[in-house]
């Protein structure tokens, strides 16, 4: 029961901290990618932020909680119908990312001061930072709450504070991060791993993010 309190501890200050971070990047509107390439150094800055979201989501807890490690290392092979309701999943996630990203990017006139070349390291942080990311909430915080409270109040709590930590986001993607957020904690739950969450969630960054990326960057190398 102590290691237990233990660790929620460390959830909350984990959780705290980058809630601070996200609100204090919402004030320089560097909330994401886009804000980020349209503001002098706003790239160094929004690295920065994932850099500090690996070390408060990743590393601090496959260092001081080994017992989750499994959530990482274990890969099994899930039945066929979970990994067929997985590829489904993926494939929605591209296209709304895919139609959203196009419906965005009509109005989108600005120029950024950025290459498409510097996105190499951007792309790798983010997608370590996604990682941790699944790692912390749809492993450590879910699992730790299973424990004590059940999967069904668990995935209430962890899609909760998933949406919260969304809280500096446009409104479509809070009302968004509800269902994704019950989506990916029944993955994870139902295949012991956090592998099909990660996977579901960068095609959904991904797809949004490097076009978003290549439509600014693109613009700038032909001006």
């Amino acid at each position: 029961m102590e290691h237990a309190t233990q660790i929620y501890y460390l959830i909350a200050v984990s959780f705290i901290v980058y809630f601070i971070i996200s609100f204090a990047y919402k004030t320089l509107n560097l909330r994401n990618i886009e804000g980020a390439l349209l503001i002098k150094k706003g790239l160094l800055l929004i690295n920065l932020k994932h850099i500090l979201g690996i070390l408060l989501f990743g590393i601090l807890f496959y260092l001081i909680i080994p017992e989750y490690r499994f959530l990482i290392n274990s890969i099994e092979i899930p039945k066929l119908n979970i990994v067929l309701l997985i590829l489904v999943i993926v494939l929605t996630s591209g296209f709304l990312s895919f139609t959203s990203v196009k419906k965005k990017l009509k109005d989108k006139t600005e120029r950024s001061q950025y290459k498409s070349s510097q996105g190499w390291i951007y792309f790798i942080i983010r997608l370590i930072f996604l990682f941790s990311y699944e790692f912390f909430f749809r492993g450590v915080l879910l699992f730790t709450l299973i424990d004590t409270y059940g999967l069904t109040i668990a995935i209430i709590i962890c899609t909760s504070l998933y949406v919260l930590i969304h809280a500096f986001d446009t409104r479509a993607e809070i009302i968004g991060a509800i269902p994704f957020g019950i989506i990916l904690c029944l993955f994870s739950y139902f295949t012991n791993s956090i592998w099909a969450a990660f996977i579901i969630h960068i095609t959904l960054s991904g797809i949004y993010e490097v076009s978003m990326f290549k439509h600014l960057t693109l613009k700038t190398n032909k001006s």
